[in-house]
């Protein structure tokens, strides 16, 4: 099987990595911090000690991080992907970042001889770690058919989506809708709660019909509950939603929608919730409207 290179081993990088592991996957992987390195070199994967060494010691590539500087730097920086790669290889940048900053870097790759893919992922860490994960894929489809083993190995619903940037284009179409029914669900339950409804019992009314989505079958009794632990953290989703707004100013687009969510978004970042998940926009919600 190939030799796979992964690079970011955060809340999502760290159970994909796992994943390829088990699939049989020879891995090499690079992080900031040693820990999970550690945990996935105890279950056969192989440190390296820079991005460069591992694009080195690979067939393919993948990056999973935080924000555009943290990909550009990992991918183009010094000791970084770019100074190990050999023509033929495959990097795939499964983050969330700017559809411009994959167009770049797929020009940028291309000059070396080497292909690039823009596969950002939706799903929480439960899918990553059960490899249910939805992967949408930009780039060249032949490159596409190339990785399509790996992606198998980490999702089960996989789209190509067209050329350079397209991928992350549907990753910020999916992140406007999540952010939307996330302030749906909180909405509701605020509702439900200020006249005295059963909240539990609001939600399986609500999911029953055309009101349903993730946010309020999932999300919805964890804010009930009080369960503000990250599938999704709150300064992650502030990132995609700076990254959306950008990108609609490029282009000229009113998301008024979007643009209100991220401004709660970052009241509630700004609150102390950063590495909350994103369920806990709820008590910004209750706040201003009295409740608790």
């Amino acid at each position: 099987m190939s030799s796979v290179g992964f690079i970011g081993l955060g809340l999502m990088g760290k159970p994909m990595a796992t994943r390829l592991l088990k699939a049989g996957y020879r891995l090499v992987v690079y992080n900031r911090s040693s820990k999970p390195v550690e945990e996935l070199t105890a279950l056969g994967a192989i440190p390296a000690s820079s991005p460069r060494e591992v694009a080195e010691r690979s067939e393919f590539v993948i990056t999973m991080l935080p924000d555009n500087p943290d990909v550009r730097f990992v991918i183009a920086g010094s000791n970084g992907v770019i100074e190990g790669v050999r023509r033929g290889m495959v990097v795939i940048d499964m983050s969330t970042v700017s559809p411009y900053l994959a167009q770049e870097l797929h020009k940028m790759l291309a000059d070396k001889g080497v292909d690039f893919l823009d596969a950002p992922v939706s799903g929480s860490t439960m899918a990553a770690e059960t490899g249910t994960l939805t992967i949408m894929v930009g780039g060249k489809y032949e490159t596409y058919e190339r990785a399509l083993p790996i992606f198998r190995s980490m999702g089960d619903k996989i789209f190509y989506m067209g050329g350079p940037g397209m991928g992350a284009f549907t990753k910020l179409c999916n992140q406007i809708a999540v952010s939307l029914n996330l302030l749906a669900t909180c909405e509701a339950l605020l509702l439900a709660k200020k006249v005295g409804l059963d909240q539990q019992k609001v939600i399986e009314v609500i999911s029953t019909g055309a009101g349903s989505s993730w946010q309020l079958t999932v999300l919805g009794p964890r804010m009930i509950k009080r369960d503000f632990t990250p599938g999704f953290k709150v300064q992650h989703l502030r990132k995609d939603l700076r990254i959306i707004r950008e990108i609609a100013e490029q282009l000229g687009l009113s998301l008024l929608g979007t643009n209100l969510v991220a401004e709660l978004i970052k009241a509630l970042d700004q609150k102390g919730h950063g590495l909350d998940g994103t369920q806990s926009l709820i008590t910004l919600l209750e706040e201003l409207a009295g409740l608790k």
